[in-house]
């Protein structure tokens, strides 16, 4: 019972905790997805998410909301992935691991992040959590949670393939055939549908498109962001932003603590014999070697999220091995709550920039005629009434023809930062306004400038004006 009780109130903090806006313009996407699934309007963007979209939908006939219904999976997946995760962990190393396993991923600031938030990533480590506990524990029904989280789990997060396919390599002999077939039934659960929807040729072509981009322009993939220096941002998605290291008191204290871990971790494997050692590998490297080339490491801390999960998992279960690494262990998971509630806070009080632009056109007088110019900020329109205010450009001359296109003027015009306006513009730009958030919340747009852009045929709009 007590188990029970335990996750039903980690579940209610998480959705207690979750914030009222999606944090960046994916999640905007996702949000929209609810009600009108459309990959060319990116609601959501490609590959589309097909099972967490189902996920989303068919919490919204609880929620009855959108962002309630993100809140919902999110919460719900992340209960199910530390249950499952104290399922495995107990098989492995025993109740007092498998506590220790549960409490320590649990509180990890990015896993809290991922699951009190708009997502794919809460039912993505949920479906791996799953994995993980019927290779290891195999019941009965292995072949069925196997299969079932790896073809789900390929719906929900498809740039996560190296660790499912991991989890059916991994797979005993005996289950391994049944489990490929029941994954391949859970991949069409979702792909026919999908390719009903949206039609063969339109989704080659999306999907075509959309790879294309996101490795040459907007992906922030070896391609456009290529050495060394994405070591770096690993390590600081892993240990930063993953587990909460830093400057600051808190943060040097997480780091002594997280080092200690590992310290403590590495003799209780040894004395145990480095049993797991080989399966963690097949997990890890695949998946490091594919964030390492093809994903945004500066700007999308979220990619290492199974990394960090992992990695908290792997300290935790050194405590069922060691007194000693349990004592350090513990005080680790009382210092990564803190750090977490701290964000958690920071999460719900303090909007992303695109939120808090949305919020700054509302107060204005006559909303209804500002027209507002950025790029990825502008998506948070698309949740409000003054979406058709807003505009996508990222130049001064997508600016001008957009208006050229205009059956009437607006009044005023705001230029975020995204469009680029250097040596461009012969009319004033005048400061409006700097909208901000924590860099650790936000690595993409930590701030954000406004701008109102006054060309004389405004003005003239604003003396025409009746």
């Amino acid at each position: 019972m007590k188990r029970w009780l335990a996750l039903g109130g980690y579940g209610a903090l998480l959705y207690a905790s979750a914030p009222p806006w999606p944090d960046d313009w994916d999640g905007v996407g996702f949000v929209e997805s609810v009600r009108d699934f459309d990959l060319a309007r990116f609601h959501p963007h490609p590959p589309g998410y097909p099972a967490y979209v189902a996920l989303l939908r068919a919490a919204a006939f609880v929620a009855r909301d959108p962002m309630r219904a993100c809140a919902l999976v999110a919460a719900l997946s992340g209960a199910a992935a530390v249950a499952f995760a104290w399922l495995a962990a107990r098989r492995l190393a025993g109740e007092r691991a498998a506590w220790a396993v549960a409490v320590l991923v649990g509180v990890t600031p990015l896993v809290w992040h991922a699951f009190s938030g708009v997502g794919s990533e809460a039912p993505a480590l949920a479906f791996a959590a799953a994995c993980a506990w019927a290779c290891i524990a195999r019941p009965a029904r292995a072949p069925w949670v196997l299969g079932l989280a790896v073809g789900l789990g390929l719906g929900v997060r498809l740039s996560w393939a190296p660790i499912y396919l991991a989890a059916l390599v991994l797979a005993p002999r005996a289950m391994r055939l049944r489990a490929f077939a029941v994954a391949a039934l859970g991949c069409g659960a979702w792909m026919v549908p999908l390719v009903v929807v949206v039609g063969t040729h339109r989704i080659v072509e999306l999907y075509t498109t959309h790879f294309a981009g996101h490795a040459e322009r907007w992906g922030g993939t070896v391609v456009t962001e290529p050495g060394t220096v994405r070591l770096a941002w690993l390590a600081r998605d892993l240990l930063v932003d993953g587990l909460g290291a830093g400057s600051g008191v808190l943060g040097v204290l997480l780091a002594a603590l997280i080092a200690a871990a590992c310290a403590s971790a590495i003799v209780a494997w040894k004395t145990a014999g480095w049993r797991g050692l080989v399966p963690a590998v097949v997990v890890v490297v695949p998946y490091l070697l594919w964030i390492g080339v093809g994903q945004n490491l500066r700007d999308q801390p979220r990619h290492a999220l199974p990394l960090v999960a992992l990695f908290a998992a792997c300290l935790a279960l050194a405590a069922g091995f060691s007194r000693r690494a349990f004592v350090i262990v513990s005080a680790l998971a009382l210092a990564l709550a803190l750090r977490t509630a701290l964000d958690a806070h920071a999460r719900r009080t303090v909007a992303p920039p695109g939120a808090q632009l949305v919020a700054l056109a509302r107060a204005q007088p006559d909303p209804q005629r500002i027209a507002v110019f950025g790029t990825s900020s502008v998506r948070f329109f698309e949740l409000t009434e003054l979406a058709p205010n807003a505009f996508t450009a990222g130049s001064l001359g997508d600016v001008q023809l957009r208006l050229s296109r205009m059956a009437s003027l607006p009044s005023r015009i705001w230029l975020t930062s995204e469009v680029q306006t250097q040596g461009e513009t012969r009319w004033p730009l005048v400061h409006v306004a700097t909208l901000c958030r924590p860099e650790r919340l936000d690595r993409r747009m930590p701030c954000l400038e406004v701008q109102a852009w006054e060309p004389p045929f405004l003005r003239r709009v604003e003396v025409d004006r009746p």
